[in-house]
């Protein structure tokens, strides 16, 4: 066993380590989940104990105030694509180079710098994306603001449901 081949034995399982973290710092949630950072979920606010006549068992109905079209941020999942593209290109690439023990650690630095290049375009390429914001005057008094990306459907002044932190008509 040459030094090149235990080199390259400690250099692998730390550059798929750091791969994976730099995949799971990606990771999200889906939208809708009560807040994952791309700017989807439901807040609340106020609440004077006043209490509708119209209530529902699970607390989280109300009437429309508001309806509003508004932009997100797209979130981190076009991030986790960009990555691994760019790593199997990079890999693909980094084969290429040299023979033996060097043709492996060039395929496995090609797939660590691609994964980080392919990760950076595709954070360069993500917008914000509609959604929909409504504001619900809730039975016991507190406003919730819930932010979705499906059209809700509902208009100012419907009776509705907030479940799973999405809005439906009730």
């Amino acid at each position: 066993m040459s030094i090149k081949m235990s080199t390259l034995r400690r250099f692998i399982p730390v550059a798929l380590a750091t791969s994976m973290l730099a995949l799971a710092g990606c990771a999200t949630g889906p939208y809708n989940s009560g807040g994952n950072g791309a700017g989807y979920g439901t807040s609340y606010s106020g609440g004077n104990g006043y209490r509708n006549s119209r209530s529902c068992p699970s607390n989280q109905c109300g009437v429309v105030e508001d309806v509003s079209r508004v932009y997100v941020s797209g979130g981190n999942q076009s991030h986790v694509l960009g990555t691994i593209i760019g790593a199997v290109a990079g890999a693909a690439l980094g084969n290429q180079v040299g023979k033996g023990d060097g043709r492996k650690a060039a395929t496995v630095a090609g797939a660590v710098a691609g994964g980080a290049v392919g990760n950076e375009v595709a954070k360069r390429n993500s917008g914000d994306v509609p959604a929909y914001r409504v504001v619900v005057r809730l039975d016991d008094g507190r406003t919730a603001t819930v932010t979705q990306r499906e059209d809700p459907r509902v208009r100012n002044g419907d009776y509705v449901q907030i479940s799973d932190g999405r809005v439906y008509m009730r």
